[in-house]
């Protein structure tokens, strides 16, 4: 018996493993397809180990770095998608095996993730030398492409040019120095995308599987605001003490915990929206006033997300509206 269940287990691990090699190359070799292909990429793994165990799941992975090194023969460009959405793979089965909640399950994956994008982030300047938060010559030209353009279709002033160039000299180095914050936003938002996906493949497969909560109930812990305090203590002590590095690192937690407050924010208005039963149009009246003021919306939402978080803003007044109707 056991040796027909270890029988299975290495056939179904060189099934899932050629699965994972077929996703993965379909977007490394189909551009379009890319984004998508890192979405699914992680599933075959953690179906896989939620069958049998991590140990399975851990050679299958094995072997599908092997034959992507094979396939593809970009070795750095295999090793960081390997790293990046390989763990990924295995800790999703794992956190699936184990029925841990959604809400939990989502959180641990997302750190995980985010801590994985950053290790390929620092890993990929090591081997290639190449720092991704420079400013290089290719931006300079498509920038200086960018202003020709605009002056062949006289979308440009006299006297403006110059003024347009700093402009978008400061937006390039700006992108540049928040990349690792967009990058650990995107880990976030995708791995979101792969759990929920994950979710519909066991279900089609039979498993039970735990719901995620519905957005308007979203809950982030109050010690999320240490984000914040770092990223302030970092920002204020690198200006003051002229080290970029450490200024840089505190705009790129800024940045990193204002989406997730942002966030939280918007969970807090549709909470509210559900609550107070508005009508269609009311909602998307509103909806279309967030975004004719949308600076003054963001950071309203992002100050609401940061209390809620707090205080929890919608628990109390759940609690006031039941104490008031017990009298």
């Amino acid at each position: 018996m056991g040796s027909r269940l270890r029988h299975d287990a290495l056939v179904e691990g060189a099934f899932f493993a050629g699965l994972t090699v077929v996703i993965a190359l379909l977007g490394l070799f189909m551009p379009p397809l890319f984004l998508l292909s890192n979405l699914i990429t992680p599933l075959p793994l953690a179906v896989l180990v939620r069958r049998h165990d991590l140990k399975t799941g851990a050679v299958a992975l094995m072997v599908a770095a092997a034959l992507l090194f094979v396939l593809y023969g970009r070795p750095v460009t295999v090793l960081m998608l390997v790293i990046q959405l390989g763990p990924l793979g295995l800790l999703l089965g794992l956190l699936f095996k184990n029925h841990v909640r959604a809400g939990l399950a989502v959180a641990a994956a997302a750190v995980v993730a985010a801590g994985l994008t950053l290790v390929t982030l620092v890993l990929g300047f090591w081997i290639t030398g190449i720092n991704p938060l420079a400013v290089g010559p290719q931006m300079h030209q498509g920038a200086e492409h960018l202003l020709e353009w605009y002056r062949q279709h006289g979308f440009i002033e006299p006297g403006m040019e110059e003024e347009l160039r700093r402009l978008l000299q400061e937006m390039m180095q700006l992108a540049a120095l928040l990349l690792p914050a967009n990058l650990v936003i995107w880990s976030l938002v995708s791995t979101f995308i792969t759990y929920y996906l994950g979710q519909v493949v066991f279900r089609r497969l039979g498993y039970v599987v735990t719901p995620l909560p519905p957005f308007r109930q979203w809950q982030f812990p109050w010690y999320l605001v240490w984000i914040l305090i770092l990223g302030l203590a970092f920002f204020m002590g690198g200006d003051a003490l002229e080290k970029q590095f450490f200024s840089a690192i505190g705009k790129n937690l800024l940045y990193t915990g204002a989406f997730l407050y942002l966030v939280l924010g918007l969970a807090v208005v549709s909470f509210y929206f559900a609550r107070w039963q508005l009508s269609r149009t009311v909602k998307i009246l509103l909806a279309v006033a967030l975004l004719l003021y949308w600076p003054f919306a963001v950071l309203m939402l992002i100050t609401l997300g940061l209390l809620d978080s707090l205080v929890n803003i919608r628990h109390s007044a759940h609690h006031r509206e039941k104490g008031g109707d017990d009298k």
